[in-house]
């Protein structure tokens, strides 16, 4: 599934429109499974994000201590 590239605010308040879109019981099976997938692929973007900015976080603070 291709996501089109947002940045981490951007993925977070998709995910949560994807969220409440699943909890619709008016989402058709079709929607639910596209939507999951594309959930999936946003999580995993998040959490790329997350460990990048951790990192530079760690060597920002790294670097300050010399």
């Amino acid at each position: 599934m291709l996501v089109k590239k947002m940045n981490y605010e951007q993925s977070v308040k998709r995910l949560r429109e994807i969220c409440d879109k699943l909890r619709d019981e008016s989402t058709s099976l079709e929607e639910t499974s596209k939507l999951y997938k594309e959930g999936k692929a946003l999580l995993a973007e998040c959490r790329s994000m997350l460990e990048g900015f951790s990192k530079e976080i760690s060597e920002v603070s790294g670097d300050e201590r010399d």
